[in-house]
């Protein structure tokens, strides 16, 4: 018995050694940043969202505003939620008369942060924004701040997203979930920065379209025809900064999901 537990740790004194370790880190396999999650606590602005008694770190204050209304709907069911990034986000704070429509004889609670990611999401899921009430039903798009970076790979932002989805569906088994594609953005192939990552988020949406193929429980709405004119690309009236829809691009989003909510 001791022969062999000297061997035992003998081996694990050689496992450690430089060349072992090294030869170790070679065969793991890498982990996308897409899929693990990650708050953004730091986060600070000067703007005027989410004021609360973290000062300018805003984000904090979302999530604690946030955790607020969902404890007011403790036990409680909640018509709609929204998850995602400032697409939704603004929604509610940027473009009032449309979310009254929106929110015209519904519950809706707004689950999107402008700047999320998609790791960002399954932190705050994990964390707490699904859990104490009932969703009857979760709209879900994110991942074009993720592809709005030079250095990623569109199928480990899809890979972010089926992730969010699993967690969706432990959380909340009962949902309709809607899933959308990443809107289109970008007036012009001239706006190079907004092409390049929407060519990213295309890449993106073939995927998430071929999982939500092959999984009935996904309500699939792409509507992304509908923001785009003859050319193409955005116009000013429907996204007036490239990315963020206006209040016709907001009704445009309503028009094309309200027939598909779980009444």
């Amino acid at each position: 018995m001791r022969t062999s537990f000297i061997s035992s740790a003998a081996v694990a004194v050689l496992l450690c050694m430089p060349v072992f370790c090294a030869n170790a880190e070679a065969v793991q396999v890498k982990v996308p940043v897409e899929t693990l999650p990650a708050a953004r606590m730091e986060t600070r602005t000067r703007d005027s969202r989410d004021p609360g008694i973290f000062g300018d770190y805003w984000w904090a204050n979302r999530f604690l505003s946030r955790h607020q209304q969902i404890e007011k709907a403790r036990g409680k069911t909640v018509d709609l939620v929204l998850l995602g990034d400032s697409i939704m986000h603004f929604w509610e704070w940027k473009h009032p008369a449309s979310w009254g429509k929106l929110a015209n004889g519904r519950t809706v609670l707004n689950l999107g942060y402008g700047g999320d990611r998609t790791q960002h999401v399954i932190w705050r899921v994990e964390h707490g924004e699904l859990d104490g009430y009932k969703a009857k039903n979760i709209i879900l798009m994110i991942g074009t701040n993720n592809n709005y970076s030079r250095d990623t790979n569109p199928a480990n932002v899809a890979l972010g997203v089926q992730k969010i989805i699993s967690l969706i569906r432990a959380k909340q088994p009962e949902a309709r979930l809607i899933l959308h594609p990443i809107f289109p953005s970008g007036r012009s192939a001239d706006s190079k920065r907004h092409a390049d990552a929407r060519t990213r988020n295309e890449k993106t949406n073939v995927l998430l379209k071929a999982f939500a193929d092959t999984h009935p429980e996904i309500v699939w709405i792409d509507f992304n025809a509908k923001l785009l004119d003859s050319t193409g690309w955005v116009p000013q009236a429907i996204m007036p900064d490239e990315i963020h829809p206006s209040d016709a691009g907001y009704d445009i989003w309503m028009e094309a999901v309200l027939p598909h909510l779980r009444q």
